[in-house]
């Protein structure tokens, strides 16, 4: 299980910006999360994307882009490996296709109950062992017919649908017009209530969505369970709209 942030402003700005006097709180979550860390970030229709196995807290790479890539819209991941499954470049965050970026928070198992939800076109693009990817690629496969904000609520319909033990699946996906973050998990499946729990804020010309864990919650709103948090990139504009959640644990079991 993950950190996630996203950002999208009018003008661009680097990572450190973004977080600028809580810099070190939110970097400091690589102490539990430190098997990976990835960033997107991109200035207009383009996208770069950046990753590495190693903790945040001692890449030099990530220090030198965190304060000098500035970006319009980004994405920031912290990964902490779950489900025994392996740390390496292919099994970190954000995914991509050169076109959109995509991170995950949370847990599906087993991660090959997602298999059927891929188109087999697809399936041969899978380079890691993560749960992660494969929800990606799930989301993928419907972006071939749908536009990406519906594909992704569908996507979390059909992994919700699919029998498979959810503890979340949280989200950030960026494209070249929106940022859209997935609030939808499993309250119980963290011994912290809060642990899910997804934050955002407007701050002048900015938009910014984030994991719980280096901020207080003075000025953020949570986006609730069950919701996705949509945002245009060209006007800042934000709204909500419904999403799935996974049936809880406890509910499970009695079943």
């Amino acid at each position: 299980m993950c950190r996630l942030l996203g950002s999208v402003s009018r003008t661009p700005v680097t990572i450190d910006e973004v977080l600028a006097d809580r810099r070190d709180d939110f970097f400091a979550l690589a102490r539990k999360h430190g098997d990976g860390w990835g960033h997107a970030w991109s200035s207009g229709a383009d996208l770069r994307v950046r990753r590495e196995a190693g903790s945040a807290l001692t890449s030099p790479a990530l220090g030198a882009l965190a304060a000098g890539e500035p970006a319009v819209a980004a994405i920031t991941h912290l990964r902490w490996a779950t489900l025994g499954l392996a740390v390496g470049p292919d099994n970190t965050h954000p995914f991509t296709d050169g076109t959109v970026a995509f991170a995950h928070n949370g847990s599906v198992k087993p991660p090959a109950a997602l298999d059927a939800l891929v188109a087999p076109e697809l399936a041969g693009e899978r380079r890691g062992t993560t749960d992660s990817e494969r929800y990606f690629l799930a989301l993928r496969s419907r972006m071939r017919e749908e536009e990406p904000g519906t594909a992704l609520i569908r996507t979390v319909e059909a992994v919700v649908a699919s029998g498979a033990v959810v503890s979340s699946l949280n989200a950030l996906l960026l494209t070249p017009s929106h940022l859209y973050a997935v609030s939808s998990h499993d309250p119980a499946a963290d011994a912290d209530p809060d642990y899910f729990t997804l934050l955002h804020r407007r701050s002048g010309d900015r938009v910014v969505v984030t994991s719980t864990g280096w901020t207080d919650s003075t000025g953020w709103s949570a986006v609730r369970n069950g919701q996705m948090l949509v945002v245009d990139r060209s006007t800042l504009q934000t709204s909500v709209v419904p999403v799935a959640t996974p049936v809880p644990r406890d509910v499970a079991a009695a079943g």
